[in-house]
C-alpha cells in the first residue's frame, strides 16, 4: 500500500489530530487544504460524526499547516500520495485506507481529486464505501464545458457566443471572428498530470490570446472563446435527489481570484432570480446529476443571464450557503447513507461572506490590472477592500469554536506575501507554484 494514514510514517510529519475509535470513521473528506472541505468537516464533525481528513501530499508543505487539518473536528489526517506526479497511486492509498479503516463515505470536493477517485467507485462500494458523487455520466457532462454547453443549447438556454479550438494552427480563424476583449477558457479546469488548476482568463491582444491557447492545448485542453459578459455573476447551489430538488439557495460573487472565473472572495446570498432558475433546474436534470451542484451565471450588457458552466461538487461559496442556512455537507452524507433527505424550504438572504486570503489576492492582482476588464482604479480597489471590514462580519475559515484552521490560513497569507515580495527582489529564484495552497 502506498502512503496511508499519516500517523503510519513519521517520515511524513503530518501533524497529528485525536485518533477515532478503531471502529473506523464516518466519512473521509478529501481536499483538505481547500475551504470548502474545511466547511464540511465543522457542519459534519458537529453533527456528532467521526470524520477523517485527507490530502495530496503535492499540498503539505512544512511548516505551514494543511488548513482542515488543524480542526477539532478532525479525527485523522491521513497524507495521501501526490495527485499530480501519482494520480493511480492517490486513488488507491484512498481505497485502501478504507480497507483499513472501515469508512461508509469518501467525499472528494475538488476537481482534480475528483477525476482520481471517479476510476475507483467500484472497488469503494464493495467495501461498503459510498463515493459521495454524482452518476458517472452525469459528471462527464458536467465536467466539460463543451459538453454542458451542448445540453444547454438542446433546452434554449442563453450562453455567451462560444468557439472551441484543439489546436494553436486555429487560432488566427478565431481572432477573425471575436473582438477584443474576449474570454478563453478550458473545456476542462482540471487535467491529469497538470501541475495547476487551469483557469479562464480574458485576453486584450494577439500575443495573450496565442500565450493562453498555448498553455491550455499543452496542458491537453480544448479551448473555448466567449464573448466578453460584463455583469453581475449569480450562482445557484442545488441539492437533487431523483431529479428533485430539494434545496436551492443563489448568490451574488461580487469578486473573484483570479479575476474571471475563479473562486469567489466576496459573496452574498441572494432571493433566487427567476430568470435563472427554471433554465438551472432543467439544466441538472437533463444531466442527471444528483446530489450537490452549483450552476453558474453572469450577465450581459442588457442584464441578461448567460450559463458560463456547472460545479458538480460542493464549491468555495459553500460558507455563504452554510451561514444562511442551508447545509450542504450534512445532506450529502444523508443522501450518500441512503437517509432521508429534509427539504429545505428558505434561506436567509443578505449573508455576506468573505475569504479574506483570496480577497488579498484580489487587491495585489488588480493593482497590476488596471485598465483591463474587471478591474477597478487603485484607489478604488483600496476602497473596497478596506470598507469591506464594516460591512461583512462573516470570515471563511474563522469560526470562535474552530479557530486554529483561521490561524493556519493566516499563516499561509503571511508565507505567501514573503513569497510575493521575495519574486519581486529577486524575480529569478521563482521556482514553485504562486499560491501556498490550492484555490477552489
Amino acid at each position: 500500500m502506498t502512503e496511508t494514514p499519516a500517523a503510519t510514517s513519521s517520515s511524513t510529519r503530518v501533524p497529528q489530530t485525536r485518533q477515532a475509535p478503531s471502529g473506523g470513521y464516518d466519512i473521509l473528506v478529501l481536499d483538505a487544504a481547500s475551504r470548502q472541505s474545511l466547511a464540511s468537516v465543522r457542519s459534519l464533525g458537529r453533527a456528532g460524526l467521526r470524520v477523517a481528513m485527507g490530502e495530496s501530499s503535492g499540498e503539505f508543505r512544512p511548516p505551514l499547516p494543511v488548513l482542515s487539518f488543524t480542526s477539532r473536528y478532525c479525527a485523522r489526517t491521513v497524507l495521501l500520495p501526490n495527485l499530480i506526479t501519482d494520480v493511480k497511486g492517490f486513488g488507491a492509498a484512498v481505497v485502501d485506507f478504507v480497507r483499513e479503516n472501515p469508512t461508509r463515505v469518501v467525499l472528494p470536493t475538488a476537481d482534480g481529486a475528483i477525476g482520481a477517485m471517479m476510476p475507483w467507485r467500484e472497488e469503494l462500494a464493495e467495501l461498503g464505501c459510498v463515493l459521495a458523487l454524482a452518476p458517472q455520466g452525469a459528471l462527464d457532462i458536467a465536467n466539460d464545458k463543451d459538453r454542458t454547453l451542448e445540453v444547454a443549447r438542446r433546452l434554449g438556454i442563453a450562453y455567451p457566443r462560444t468557439k472551441r479550438i484543439d489546436k494553436l494552427e486555429e487560432l488566427p480563424g478565431l481572432l477573425a471572428e471575436f473582438p477584443f476583449p474576449f474570454v478563453l477558457k478550458p473545456t476542462s479546469s482540471w487535467m491529469a498530470g497538470s501541475v495547476d488548476r487551469l483557469y479562464a482568463s480574458e485576453v486584450v491582444n494577439e500575443e495573450e490570446a496565442t500565450q493562453l491557447t498555448e498553455k491550455f492545448v499543452a496542458a491537453g485542453a480544448g479551448v473555448l472563446a466567449q464573448q466578453w459578459a460584463s455583469g453581475l455573476r449569480e450562482g445557484v447551489s442545488m441539492f437533487v435527489v431523483n431529479g428533485e430538488i430539494q434545496a436551492a439557495c443563489a448568490h451574488a460573487a461580487y469578486r473573484t481570484s483570479p479575476p474571471l472565473g475563479g473562486a469567489s472572495v466576496m459573496r452574498q446570498s441572494i432571493p433566487i432570480p427567476e430568470d435563472i432558475y427554471a433554465s438551472s433546474v432543467a439544466l441538472v436534470r437533463e444531466i442527471g446529476l444528483e446530489g450537490v451542484c452549483e450552476v453558474e451565471y453572469r450577465r450581459d450588457a442588457d442584464n441578461r443571464p448567460l450559463l458560463m458552466e456547472i460545479n458538480a461538487r460542493l464549491a468555495g461559496t459553500i460558507e455563504n450557503a452554510v451561514h444562511s442556512g442551508v447545509d450542504f455537507p450534512l445532506m450529502i452524507w444523508r443522501w450518500a447513507t441512503g437517509q432521508q433527505v429534509s427539504r429545505v424550504e428558505g434561506y436567509k438572504t443578505g449573508v455576506r461572506t468573505r475569504w479574506l486570503h483570496g480577497d488579498m489576492r484580489w487587491l495585489r492582482d488588480n493593482y497590476g490590472r488596471v485598465g483591463r476588464p474587471d478591474s477597478v482604479s487603485r484607489g478604488r480597489a483600496l476602497w473596497i477592500f478596506g470598507t469591506e471590514f464594516l460591512r461583512t462580519r462573516h470570515i471563511d475559515s474563522v469560526d470562535r469554536r474552530d479557530m486554529k484552521p483561521a490561524v493556519a490560513e493566516f499563516r499561509v497569507s503571511l508565507a505567501a506575501i514573503r513569497n510575493q515580495r521575495g519574486r519581486q527582489e529577486s524575480p529569478a529564484t521563482e521556482t514553485g507554484r504562486e499560491e501556498a495552497q490550492r484555490v477552489s
